[in-house]
């Protein structure tokens, strides 16, 4: 993660947080980033709060915003924070408000921590789900057991112009953390093999969806997407320790959890658009699902800038 100048964590207090806040502060030492530091202190909570004690609204935030500034100053003490970092204690919506500092910092990097392990119910929650679709910066999505460098990289390959990005992004991560990539391309087979044999033209008009696809015809097939893949990571592979792999799944997100879990990793890297568009890989009605099943941080990378 080369080339970060300002790096944005939003923090909740959770042990997930911690392990968000630990990352980007040592991505920052790494990168000479600038580090913000950001706690949202719940508008509706905090206006909920007011109206069951019967007390003004502005009074009530006024209080909470005190009382989780006292709470986070002492929750960073036990961290290793740069000391030039800032902290802000907003009021509002959680994902309006991280967006909006975004936007406004112009960060490099958003870090939000996941809750839960990867095999449980506690996953990323809605608010990390939708921050890893809505910010228009890179977002680094941290397991609370991964605060420390990454040792194990899946890094997705789609071959669209984001997976370049991709690339790039596992390359300098190999570097920077002496680890190992795993460049994956997660296939589906287009055509569906008949058991019957027989031509193409044979199977038209008797209701059949597609075309035959024979065993040799397969062959072909993995036989050039191998070279394609090779193609498209091979000066990236130059120099750092890695391997191609291509998995046949019916489905790309749950080939990407599979081989994640299979190669012990802890982090993915996936591209925020691309052929296998990151809503469906990651985000849309799958989101809290898929992501509450990923054993490891995510980090979700963005187009390249158009010139």
């Amino acid at each position: 993660m080369n080339t970060l100048q300002t790096i944005l964590v939003a923090v909740d207090f959770s042990t997930g947080s911690r392990a968000a806040l630990e990352q980007a502060s040592r991505i920052a030492r790494l990168q000479g980033a600038k580090l913000h530091v950001l706690h949202v202190v719940d508008s509706s909570a905090v206006a909920t709060l007011a109206a069951s004690r019967e007390s003004a609204y502005e009074s009530q935030a006024t209080t909470a915003t005190e009382g989780a500034r006292t709470a986070l100053h002492a929750w960073l003490a036990q961290s290793e924070v740069p000391a030039d970092a800032e902290v802000t204690i907003a009021m509002g919506t959680p994902l309006h408000e991280i967006l909006e500092h975004v936007r406004s910092l112009k960060a490099d990097l958003l870090v939000a921590g996941i809750a839960g392990t990867g095999r449980t119910l506690a996953g990323a929650g809605s608010v990390s789900g939708r921050l890893a679709r809505k910010s228009p910066s890179r977002v680094l999505l941290v397991r609370s057991t991964h605060p420390h460098a990454f040792k194990k990289v899946v890094a997705c390959i789609d071959f669209s112009d984001t997976a370049k990005e991709v690339v790039a992004a596992a390359r300098r991560i190999a570097i920077k953390d002496s680890a190992s990539v795993d460049f994956l391309h997660v296939w589906q087979e287009p055509l569906i093999s008949s058991p019957y044999g027989g031509s193409a033209d044979a199977l038209i008009g008797i209701g059949h969806p597609t075309v035959v696809f024979t065993p040799a015809e397969r062959q072909t097939l993995i036989e050039g997407l191998r070279r394609e893949l090779h193609e498209f990571v091979k000066e990236a592979a130059e120099g750092i320790q890695s391997r191609e792999v291509l998995l046949e799944s019916l489905n790309y997100g749950n080939g990407i959890v599979a081989h994640a879990e299979e190669a012990k990793a802890d982090l993915i890297i996936l591209g925020g658009k691309g052929r296998t568009n990151l809503r469906y890989v990651l985000m849309g009605s799958t989101a809290e699902r898929l992501l509450t099943r990923l054993p490891c941080s995510v980090l979700v990378v963005r187009p390249p800038v158009a010139a």
